[in-house]
């Protein structure tokens, strides 16, 4: 357990936080079965959902991963979709709100691991926002677009959405799809109000319905936007961002936040942009996004693992 930035080793010895190795990127054997962007993950490296998302055109389409392999799911969407947020469980998660249709949605839908079903809609439109949750009974969504950059946040407890005290910072493009749980979450970069990349890093601290607060944490050392992956399913404090776009140029750079502290992690296998990540930082999955230097949707598994996550 970590306490006062150090790790406990073992009936008291103590191994600092700065001692704890940076993560390695991987590329996973089997490529998911529609090339395609800003889809939302569930689960992590060692079972996943992915659903939705833009290739050409916007997707339904669902797809499981056992770990080694991608297979269509038996349920797709109800409608087609991208730049939604979400997360949770590989066979325990939740869709939400984005872009359906060419409109924006405040469409919320839960996954049990076979099907899909209708929940509550969200009070606002999240398009492009930031994002995580638990389960499909415990999400949170925070900004994104509706006609120009929001702060507005709301939790989701499984049935129906409650709004929170609004983020500190109007934004979107934000890291999403995993950055914490529902109740401890981070809202790290993304463009604010004035379209300009922001290094802001703001924290919720909270229970499921309206009681918790915003603080202002460390900023990220570079901003990104284009929705960068984030591991991190557990807490605010032990995040993973990658990929994105920064000084107008996708990349692959890997940027970790533990123990109050950014540090640089390896660069990852390829410089893609809207690929969202699920996970927690020792299992952390992202998939497709979209390689500007080659003009095209991608469909690549990348796993990050780094060797001490909460």
């Amino acid at each position: 357990m970590a306490r006062f930035g150090y790790t406990v080793a073992g009936f008291g010895s103590f191994t600092s936080a700065a001692a704890v190795a940076v993560g390695v990127w991987s590329t996973g054997a089997d490529t998911i079965n529609s090339n395609r962007f800003n889809s939302v993950t569930l689960g992590n490296s060692a079972a996943a959902t992915v659903a939705g998302g833009y290739g050409g055109g916007q997707t339904a389409n669902s797809e499981t991963w056992d770990g080694n392999a991608w297979a269509n799911a038996g349920d797709n969407l109800s409608a087609v979709s991208h730049a939604a947020t979400g997360g949770g469980g590989a066979s325990d998660g939740i869709y939400v709100a984005g872009n359906r249709g060419g409109s924006l949605s405040k469409v919320t839908e839960q996954w049990n691991g076979s099907a899909w079903a209708a929940g509550d809609s969200s009070n606002s439109n999240h398009a492009n926002g930031g994002g995580s949750a638990d389960s499909k009974n415990a999400a949170i969504a925070l900004g994104g677009y509706d006609g120009g950059a929001t702060s507005v946040a709301e939790n989701y407890n499984g049935s129906s959405w409650t709004n929170l005290a609004s983020g500190l910072t109007a934004r979107y493009y934000l890291a999403n799809n995993a950055c914490g749980g529902a109740t401890s979450f981070a809202a790290v970069t993304g463009k604010n109000a004035s379209d300009a990349r922001v290094t802001t890093n703001e924290h919720w601290t909270g229970s499921m319905g309206a009681t918790g607060s915003w603080a202002t944490s460390d900023v990220i050392t570079t901003a990104f936007d284009e929705d960068p992956a984030c591991f991190g399913k557990t807490a605010a404090t032990d995040i993973v961002v990658s990929h994105g776009e920064n000084s107008g140029t996708p990349q692959g750079l890997t940027l970790e936040y533990y123990a109050g502290a950014w540090r640089s992690g390896p660069t990852a296998p390829a410089a893609v942009r809207n690929n969202l990540g699920g996970g927690q930082t020792g299992a952390g999955i992202t998939v497709g996004g979209y390689l500007e230097s080659g003009s095209a949707f991608q469909d690549d598994t990348r796993i990050y693992t780094r060797g001490s996550s909460t």
